[in-house]
Parts: structure tokens; sequence; C-alpha cells
């Protein structure tokens, strides 16, 4: 078992997935700004701490898959893996082995889907696997609940923004620190 409140951030890497405007809409467990607000919030960190993100996303109807403006403009220029599965793609697998970096924290919508999947995935290829509970969505809050408590038997960790930005700079007296801090005051504001 890890402690949860200790992150080294270059053993971390993060994966966005499916956080593409229509399909947030549907949350029903998180209402959509503060969904975006925690996603922008842990993209923000992760720029920061020099974190690796990956995106995933899932075609949208002929049209370029469009991600939640709070994550487009944290993530410009990054590659975006298109999945057609529910699991993760060998484009992402790739990636994520690439970065050399066990822990794997898990955003995306729905949990019930995308994020339960990825996260068994990811501890079936050894990845010690964080879902911020804040930065996901859900269908309904019966069907959330499951997909978390199906990830946490499987050995992952429900977890927060705030906590996984705490745990990798648990310092606020350095510059580093003030920085996250200042990154964090964010989410009173969602």
């Amino acid at each position: 078992m890890h402690n949860p409140t200790e992150l080294n951030k270059d053993d971390v890497q993060i994966l966005f997935a499916d956080l593409q405007v229509e399909i947030v809409a549907r949350s029903k467990t998180t209402p959509v700004l503060v969904l975006a607000s925690s996603v922008n919030v842990l993209a923000r960190v992760a720029r920061l701490l020099e974190i690796p993100i990956i995106l995933s996303v899932v075609p949208e109807g002929g049209r370029a898959p469009e991600l939640i403006p709070e994550l487009a403009k944290e993530t410009t220029g990054l590659p975006q893996f298109l999945r057609t599965g529910v699991s993760l793609d060998e484009g992402t697998k790739e990636a994520l082995a690439a970065n050399s970096r066990n822990s794997l924290i898990i955003s995306g919508f729905a949990t019930e889907t995308v994020v339960l999947h990825a996260a068994t995935a990811a501890i079936v290829c050894g990845h010690r696997v964080l879902i911020p509970v804040d930065a996901c969505g859900g269908l309904s809050e019966r069907t959330e609940a499951a997909a978390f408590r199906q990830i946490e038997a499987f050995g992952g960790e429900p977890t927060s923004v705030v906590t996984l930005a705490t745990a990798l700079v648990p310092d606020f007296s350095s510059d580093l620190g003030q920085r996250v801090f200042g990154i964090l005051q964010q989410l009173r504001l969602a």
C-alpha cells in the first residue's frame, strides 16, 4: 500500500481521458464548471512541475475532438491519442511506457467507462493509479460510486486534486510551493 500523501513529481504522469466539450456536458455527478476547474488546476500544476500529460480522446461524429477550454489552453501542442474502445489504446499505452513513470493520475469522463477501464488496465501494467474524484464526472451517483469501489478494490487510489497537489509539493514556504498554492486558490472559486 502506498502513502497517498507522498508523491514524487519525477515518478508521476497524468492521463486526461474524454474531457471533450460535448461529452463532459453529460456529467451528472460533478458539475461541469467544478470538473473543468479541477481539470485546469491539475493541468496547471502538471505544467509547473513538468509532469507529462497524455490526452486520450474519442471520435465526435466525424469532427476533430474538442477538449474543454480549461484543458485545451494548458495542453496546446500535445498529441491527442484517438481511442475507439473504453480501455487504453496502443498509442496511449506506448506514451505511458515511454515516460518511464510509475504513478499515473487519471482524470476523465465517464468514471464508469474510460476512467474505470483505463485504471484497471494501468494497474495490470504495473502502475500506481490515483483518481482525483473532483476531476472526474459520472453518469449517476450510484454508478460512479460503484466504479470508484471497483477501482479501489483493484488497487486504485481515489483522491482529490488538492491532495495530489499538496503531496507533490508539500512545502508552501518555498517559491514552488507558493506557486502551487496560488494555483489551488482557483478551486475556491469553482
